[in-house]
């Protein structure tokens, strides 16, 4: 197949981005021509297999003929339909219009997710059951993936003197309510647990998380590669997002994956791995509840357990493998039915 993805900016550490970048990599490998058509330049975090064109704007001269064309964002979906170089591909890996930060734009974001000339595609169940319901419209699950070669576990930990809590994401998107993170962390250390915040963001650090009164370590724009050795230096990871904004939340998984013990928001993403006992969950936005929550997960070494073993068992279905298995199924039933195939279906002409 020959496969475009339409990028806004390829440069930045987003999951979104990062997954994108990945798909055209390993489809690449695969022996499809996949080429990434970006406003930007390339990424400096990951090396590219794939093709890569920076353009000044998504016209027909500026993308290839292709078989598919896939819109990676609400921005990009309409020039995928608009450059006539294949068909249409409309990739949602999180519903834009609920985002406080958009809520300008949102009309012209529910125009987008309308535009019935699109082949709907998406990376979690409640993601497509929503946008079905939303917009009238059937979409495609394809089950997302992690990098299961690097997201592995390392021995199991048991924590010592200081736990070391993960948390994970920019403090500057309000959905995924970082504040109330930080708020548990000190309701935990005043209630006596020696915490060591392990804070990890792909944008700088925002004024007001620089005001905390328990030890912090700082990751910046960590190399997706090195993810999984920081991870497996965890106690504890924390997922704090407040609702069905979030689409999927890579960290938590690849967490999970590398046998981290989860205390997670009860949203529909991180409802979704499965049983109950992977995490511990608790409401969003909910300070006191988290708190207490990380010193079960931190000082119960049954519920750590427990935790580690339904972690590694949930992560393990988001494989590589499954993932692109998936969506080259998925890519290839939604191509043009090739001639001969269509000439085979047709009735045979009555003799003479």
């Amino acid at each position: 197949m020959r496969i475009t993805y339409l990028l806004e900016d390829a440069t930045g550490l987003w999951g979104g981005v990062k997954s994108v970048l990945e798909d055209a990599n390993a489809l690449a490998t695969r022996g499809h021509r996949v080429c990434v058509v970006a406003r930007s330049g390339p990424p400096a975090w990951l090396d590219l297999r794939c093709e890569f064109v920076q353009v000044p704007g998504f016209t027909a001269q500026h993308v290839p003929d292709s078989d598919l064309v896939v819109g990676t964002y609400f921005t990009t979906v309409p020039h995928a339909v608009l450059c006539g170089k294949g068909v249409p591909v409309h990739y949602c890996q999180g519903y834009e219009g609920d985002n406080p930060e958009t809520a300008p734009v949102r009309a012209q974001i529910e125009a987008v997710y309308r535009i019935p000339d699109t082949r709907k595609l998406t990376i979690a169940r409640h993601l497509a059951q929503s946008l079905g319901q939303r917009f009238a419209t059937p979409w495609t699950f394809v089950p997302y993936s992690i990098d299961d070669a690097v997201m592995t576990p390392g021995p199991q930990r048991e924590p010592g003197a200081i736990v070391r809590v993960g948390l994970v994401g920019p403090y500057q998107v309000a959905w995924k309510d970082l504040p109330t993170g930080f708020a548990a962390c000190e309701l935990a250390a005043r209630a006596g647990l020696r915490l060591q915040l392990v804070r990890a963001t792909n944008t700088e650090p925002h004024p007001e998380e620089l005001k905390v009164s328990f030890p912090t370590e700082w990751h910046q724009r960590v190399p997706p590669a090195r993810m999984g050795e920081l991870y497996r230096t965890l106690d504890v990871f924390l997922g704090t997002s407040r609702g069905a904004e979030e689409g999927f939340f890579l960290p938590a998984v690849e967490a999970m994956a590398c046998g981290v013990p989860c205390v997670l928001t009860d949203i529909p993403c991180f409802r979704e791995h499965g049983r109950d006992g992977y995490a511990l969950f608790v409401p969003p936005r909910d300070p006191m509840a988290m708190a207490e929550a990380l010193v079960v997960a931190a000082r119960h070494p049954q519920v750590r357990r427990q935790l580690r073993r339904e972690a590694l068992a949930a992560a393990a279905q988001y494989t590589r493998a499954r993932h692109l298995d998936a969506l080259e199924r998925t890519f290839q039933a939604l191509l043009p039915r090739p001639v001969h195939e269509t000439c085979a279906a047709l009735p045979a002409p009555a003799a003479r």
